[in-house]
């Protein structure tokens, strides 16, 4: 088994991203499920991104089961905001070629900005993806997370929605 390693530091602003995310294919696709989740992510369907039975392991070690209720948990916990715009830190890529797995460890700041020109609420994320082949007509480029598992501070983000 051969793992290989793929690292980008930021600051990133996925309008000008560095050269490694046009060569290598799990930062291509991540770019692509990055802007689809900031600017489409009500009109996306869930599977372009996530397995049917992907899972998410929470901040509090819930779980959330399935593309649909994956990605409708995310859009009600940030629609609370005008927008969230992240500030990536870094980015690594394990690659395993032969089994076609892959793992993308994303590190940002998501600036929440509330609603009525309140503020903005930075929050320090970062996200562990499993990602592999996608199911049969689904996918984007081939490839879909199946397990997602997210580090951040839940009772910040929640207060900063309730403002």
């Amino acid at each position: 088994m051969s793992i290989t390693t793929t690292v980008v530091k930021g600051p990133l602003n996925l309008g000008n991203l560095p050269s490694e995310f046009s060569t290598n294919p799990i930062l291509s696709w991540y770019a692509k499920y990055a802007v689809d989740f900031s600017i489409a992510k009500t009109t996306t369907p869930p599977t372009k991104y996530y397995a049917s039975n992907a899972t998410l392991v929470n901040v509090d070690q819930s779980i959330i089961r399935g593309a649909r209720e994956i990605w409708d948990y995310y859009i009600d916990i940030y629609g609370h905001f005008e927008r969230c715009v992240h500030d990536l830190i870094s980015i690594i890529v394990l690659s395993d070629e032969e089994s076609g797995k892959h793992t993308l460890i994303v590190e940002t700041t998501n600036n929440l900005h509330l609603k009525d020109g309140k503020g903005v609420v930075p929050v320090p994320q970062a996200f562990v993806y499993d990602i592999a082949k996608s199911e049969e007509g689904c996918g984007t480029d081939g490839l879909q997370i199946w397990k997602l598992k997210c580090y951040f501070d839940k009772g910040l983000l929640e207060k900063a929605a309730s403002t």
